[in-house]
């Protein structure tokens, strides 16, 4: 009498925990990375992708090799070619390029659409500080000669 309704009750209590949950994790941002140098940054970036696991769905690197102005180009350009990514960075150096303000006042005017963004991450003197960074402690201010770069005095320094 009692025994029947109990194990039909237990049936729909199983069938119950049966079914598929929703979701609960928020998709990964689609990000692009469009770097000035062609060598240097888009490596630095790509192993700091391999270190933290990420995927090559969610994160491209694109290494320019020329001038602040002509990133931020690229990177808008490219971003209304292909317009699945969240978040857009552009990397580039402050050294001795003339079209570095230029550059900021674009990133800072161009809006991509309602749910995108894009960033300017500039580096001051050069992206190299960063990576002398990583392997020495410098207040050593560092200024260009009559034929060297600031740049050119970093990768020095590097090297040793």
């Amino acid at each position: 009498m009692g025994t029947d309704n109990l194990f039909h009750k237990r049936k729909e209590r199983k069938a119950e925990l049966l079914r598929r949950r929703r979701a609960t994790k928020a998709p990964y941002d689609v990000i692009l990375i469009v770097c000035e140098g062609a060598k240097t940054e888009p490596n630095y970036f790509t192993e700091l992708k391999k270190a933290f696991w990420l995927s090559n769905a969610n994160v491209r690197i694109c290494g320019r090799g020329s001038d602040p102005l002509s990133v931020v180009d690229f990177a808008i350009e490219t971003f209304r070619r292909e317009p699945e990514f969240d978040r857009v960075y552009c990397v580039f150096d402050r050294d001795r390029h003339t079209t570095y303000s230029a550059a900021l006042d674009k990133v800072k005017r161009t809006r991509l659409g309602k749910r995108s963004k894009i960033f300017a991450i500039p580096s001051v003197p050069c992206f190299e500080f960063w990576l002398l960074l990583h392997f020495t402690y410098t207040t050593k201010p560092f200024d260009a000669s009559a034929g060297d770069s600031i740049c050119a005095k970093i990768i020095e320094e590097l090297k040793k």
